[in-house]
């Protein structure tokens, strides 16, 4: 007789892989809430960046090119870089499936400018999305600062 090494059965039993599936699925549901706001958070910083960066993209060709230049909303609402003469720049897509992807797009004034020097006329940029309001402020040294809010 052959002495052959008796094998437990591998795997896992139907009422096991039950219970472990309900807890799992309990615990992605629970945490299915905090996904979305992470998701709008993530996505309300990427769009603050990206309009902090073409306005300092504005600021940076003004000094360059040595003349005003200005940003403000497109006839299709989107943002643009305009020179002086009115000559496009650049242009940027502003909505939830852009490159800034806000609900809505606030410039107070509606146009901000930038000199020669870089100093600039001071404004703001509001971007809104869900509960979040982020401010991009620029003083009339053409700096430009970041302040969130939620709404209530």
């Amino acid at each position: 007789m052959l002495n052959r090494p008796t094998s437990i059965p591998a795997g896992v039993t139907l009422p096991e892989l039950l219970i472990t599936l309900t807890i799992l699925g309990t615990l992605a549901a629970m945490g299915a809430g905090g996904l979305r706001s992470l998701r709008e958070a993530t996505s309300m910083r990427a769009a603050t960046w990206a309009v902090r960066n073409h306005l300092a993209l504005a600021r940076s060709l003004a000094i360059a090119r040595r003349e005003k230049i200005r940003v403000r909303r497109g006839p299709g609402g989107d943002l643009v870089i305009l020179t002086a003469t009115g000559e496009r720049v650049m242009n940027f897509g502003v909505g939830p499936a852009s490159e800034v992807p806000v609900d809505s797009l606030r410039i107070r004034p509606a146009t901000l400018r930038f000199n020669a020097r870089g100093y600039a006329a001071p404004g703001s940029v509001y971007l809104y999305r869900g509960d979040r309001v982020v401010r991009i402020v620029s003083n009339f040294l053409g700096r430009l600062r970041v302040e969130r809010h939620r709404v209530p």
